[in-house]
């Protein structure tokens, strides 16, 4: 069985830190080594993730074959979700903010001769794991063993115990959301503020958040395991997503369905008070697969 990166199940992390990165040709299984080392010598917990043309790249064209890039949608009125696909995303997280960090410091000092940082963001739990919103995030996870298996590659497949992965960073309009009453910010999340309920029959709005990406196809829930975290100051607020998934078309039916790109034509009213600036597509290998390609530590 392969080994899975031990980061991407680590939970209860109160500080996180997100960094992508587009790699130059001096860039290889060294540089993910050395980066690796950062937080592992910091305890800090860390997940690194590969663009199609890089893991490409570093494991001498051994990719699933599901794994491609990014590519923009444009959808309901016009909303887009843009694609700025990258080569390297780097998460760290943990409990202790110092070690974060330190950790990010590190990594940035070694990878700064062999890759580009375009994005260096950090985030952290806001009260009780909610979204700034101030709705419970990830309240669907699956929980247990079922992580795993809506997160994982299963054994047998090219890319076992690895996990597909989708990032976007949101920028909230909490001016515009925090305008409606109570009632009316349920209807578009599809979940009770106060403690996380799932409206049911006609209190639940089909354009609702939950309604577009709460879905079954032919009967069969298609979970992912989302993993985002909050991030914002005064003049700028809302939410890094990152999400983990054993096959990587189940975030692109939630993402059409999202625009308003599927077959019933409706879009998710929370895209009118949040909006991706990013979007990649990724992969996270598995341990073994990591050794392979030069990655290790």
């Amino acid at each position: 069985m392969s080994t899975p990166q031990s980061g991407i199940f680590a939970e209860g992390s109160s500080f996180h830190h997100f960094l992508e990165y587009t790699i130059g040709d001096g860039f290889d299984g060294a540089a993910v080594s050395a980066a690796r080392e950062a937080f592992t010598s910091l305890t800090v917990n860390g997940v690194v993730a590969f663009g199609p043309a890089a893991w490409s790249r570093l494991s001498d064209g051994h990719t699933p074959a599901a794994l491609a890039p990014f590519e923009k949608i444009t959808g309901a009125e016009g909303r887009v979700a843009p694609a700025t696909q990258r080569d390297l995303l780097i998460w760290l997280h943990g409990g202790d903010h110092d070690n974060v960090l330190d950790a990010a410091f590190d990594v940035q000092r070694r990878l700064s001769a062999h890759a580009d940082i375009k994005l260096d963001l950090p985030g952290f739990q806001y009260r009780d794991s909610r979204d700034l919103t101030g709705f419970i995030d990830g309240s669907a996870n699956p929980k247990g063993g079922d992580r795993q298996a809506a997160a994982l590659v299963p054994d047998g497949e090219a890319g076992a115990g690895g996990a597909y992965v989708l990032s976007q960073k949101w920028v909230h309009d909490l001016d515009a959301f925090n305008e409606l009453s109570v009632p009316e910010q349920e209807g578009v999340i599809g979940r009770t503020k106060a403690d996380s309920i799932e409206l049911e029959g006609d209190a639940m709005p089909p354009d609702s958040h939950v309604s577009r990406t709460d879905v079954k196809i032919d009967g069969k829930g298609l979970k992912i395991y989302r993993r985002s975290a909050p991030y914002g100051t005064v003049t700028e607020k809302g939410l890094y997503f990152i999400a983990f998934s054993c096959d990587p078309s189940r975030f692109d039916v939630m993402l059409r369905r999202m625009y308003g790109t599927w077959d019933d034509n409706l879009h998710d009213h929370l895209i009118h008070f949040s909006a991706p600036v990013t979007g990649s597509y990724w992969f996270a290998p598995s341990e073994e697969d990591l050794e392979a390609a030069g990655c290790a530590i």
